[in-house]
């Protein structure tokens, strides 16, 4: 009995670490949608590019509606280190998909260089720790006495590195970074790891700029290209009215090629940011699933809560469009 308890736990951990490992049409990594409000997500070289002791705090629940599906909770936090170039990062995330949860823990390093009066080049490094786990309980059986999903909670720990390069100046800013540059692998000592049980690498470009329009008015475009093995390549492009330097509203596109399927899995994402103090920021997004799948969802929420204190006598740079 014991022995096909093991052999079932085999297989079905099998099959769920490699659909986390290759993704079917999803990234391996949570996207946001308001990335842009939270760079260092996506970048470690934004870490302090701020010019204060800066947070952001996201939760993201999609697919509504739809039993098992993805909830994300994630907070970065990073700052300028008084009289140097150097600037610190720190990044908690909680990614759950049905029985799996991916729970991150990073820190990051970054050094910026001024090249000129108004634009920097920052260079960015970040040390991850990952714990992939299966909570066996949490699987919808037939027999739920069934020992074969009683077993409390299987987990694997795994180390990596991100690194990325961030120019940038107030009204423009371009990155190129890369996360899981040693393809760290997972795996349950009680279950079998299959060979594609690791995090593949994923490259993101990303830039934005910010055009006035007049007085009280601004508008900024910004784009991100985001490809990873085995995995669709992902465009979105985004833009946003700035009323008074306080108000962000916009929206944007989202599509991704299918891997051996026609078409395009595209969304469009509408979003709203407010300044409620100079030191204090919330958000939302809306994502709408335009392919099959928007018909058995409600869509995706995502809220945001910012915040910058100046820990410096300096004073900062203000507006801060990025």
């Amino acid at each position: 009995m014991k022995k096909i308890i093991k052999t079932m736990k085999k297989i079905i951990t099998a099959i769920v670490m490699g659909l986390l490992s290759l993704g079917a049409y999803a990234q391996q990594d949570a996207g946001f949608s308001m990335y842009f409000f939270n760079p260092v997500y996506v970048n470690p070289g934004y870490a302090g590019s701020r010019e204060a002791f800066s947070g952001t705090i996201v939760h993201r629940s999609q697919w509504i509606n739809m039993p098992g599906a993805p909830t994300t909770q994630s907070l970065s936090i990073h700052s300028p280190i008084a009289n140097t170039n150097v600037g610190l990062g720190l990044q908690v995330y909680n990614d759950k998909i049905g029985p799996m949860k991916n729970f991150g823990l990073n820190l990051t390093y970054a050094y910026h260089v001024p090249l000129n009066d108004i634009t920097k080049l920052a260079f960015g490094i970040t040390g991850m720790m990952n714990n992939v786990s299966i909570g066996w309980d949490q699987i919808h059986i037939d027999s739920p006495t069934d020992p074969s999903f009683t077993g409390g909670v299987d987990a694997s720990w795994s180390g990596d590195i991100s690194t990325g390069l961030y120019l940038y100046r107030p009204r423009f800013y371009l990155g190129l970074s890369v996360n899981h540059l040693l393809q760290s692998k997972f795996g349950f000592p009680d279950g079998y790891s299959p060979e594609t049980a690791k995090f593949y690498r994923q490259y993101y470009l990303t830039s934005g700029v910010v055009v006035p329009l007049g007085e009280n008015l601004d508008f900024r475009p910004s784009i991100l290209m985001k490809y990873v093995q085995a995995a669709p390549l992902v465009g979105e492009i985004n833009a946003s009215f700035i009323v008074n330097q306080k108000i962000f509203l916009g929206g944007g596109f989202r599509t991704s090629k299918k891997i051996n399927m026609p078409g395009l899995d595209n969304m469009i994402v509408g979003i709203i940011e407010l300044e409620i103090t100079p030191t204090i920021r919330i958000g939302y997004s809306y994502d709408y699933y335009l392919n099959r799948n928007g018909a058995y969802n409600n869509g995706t929420h995502e809220i945001m809560f910012g915040w910058d204190i100046n820990t410096n006598k300096t004073k900062m740079s203000s507006p801060r469009f990025f």
